[in-house]
């Protein structure tokens, strides 16, 4: 499990987006993300970041309070100590007050021909 020094997030949202914040929970603190831009309306993309220096034990993209947010795409781009930085792609899912999102990934495995 590798120190997570920053993640960035991009998001693209469906049909049904939200107006309200957008928060993530890492290792079971909900946090709000930094320098944001974009927004999670309908048809809108979502971006932010965070700056966490610590070791990834759980990373979900939480729900909104009210209603439904409907994410056709999540990019997630990790910086970790001793590891490249290396980006994920999720597809389409909705979220809502009882839903959140596993968006953590553990570095790719080095690959190489024999």
């Amino acid at each position: 499990m590798p120190k997570v020094n920053t993640f960035k997030v991009k998001v693209q949202t469906g049909e049904q987006g939200m107006s309200e914040p957008v928060y993530f929970n890492f290792n079971n603190h909900k946090m709000e993300f930094k320098n944001v831009s974009g927004s999670a309306e309908s048809g809108k993309i979502f971006e932010g970041d965070f700056e966490v220096n610590s070791f990834a034990h759980s990373l979900t993209l939480v729900g909104p309070e009210s209603g439904k947010w409907e994410i056709e795409r999540i990019s997630i781009e990790y910086d970790c100590e001793n590891e490249k930085p290396y980006t994920i792609q999720f597809g389409a899912v909705t979220l809502d007050k009882a839903t959140e999102v596993n968006i953590w990934q553990d570095p790719p495995i080095p690959a190489f021909d024999v």
